[in-house]
């Protein structure tokens, strides 16, 4: 159960990292208008859907179905490789936990409905 908390906690400490740096370069060429609405483009500049735009982009970056509806015939912009580690890690480490999440909470119901009455 620490295990999900502290992957939870990195995942997000990983994401507010990253949203600063994503914002600076990447914001002008993929906070676009066939990508994103007007009304996106002005709610994705401020927090807390920044970081919802960062971790949008973070699948673009490392896994490109994910947003392959979003980013249609788009090529993925020049990245560097801190970059991309970065957003391969975090982005598997966040799908990590979600799946420990799903198989801790199928255990606990299990365990729960074993318990004579």
């Amino acid at each position: 159960m620490f295990i999900l908390l502290f992957s939870g906690i990195a995942t997000w400490g990983g994401v507010f990292l990253l949203c600063n740096s994503f914002s600076k370069k990447y914001d002008s060429t993929l906070l676009r208008s066939p990508y994103f609405t007007p009304e996106e483009q002005v709610n994705y500049k401020e927090f807390p859907l920044n970081l919802h735009k960062t971790v949008i982009y973070m699948s673009y970056f490392s896994y490109s179905f994910m947003s392959k509806k979003r980013f249609k015939n788009k090529p993925a912009p020049k990245i560097d490789a801190l970059t991309k580690i970065s957003s391969y890690s975090i982005i598997t480490l966040a799908l990590i936990t979600v799946f420990g999440f799903l198989i801790f909470l199928s255990v606990a119901i299990y365990l729960y409905l074993k318990i004579p009455v």
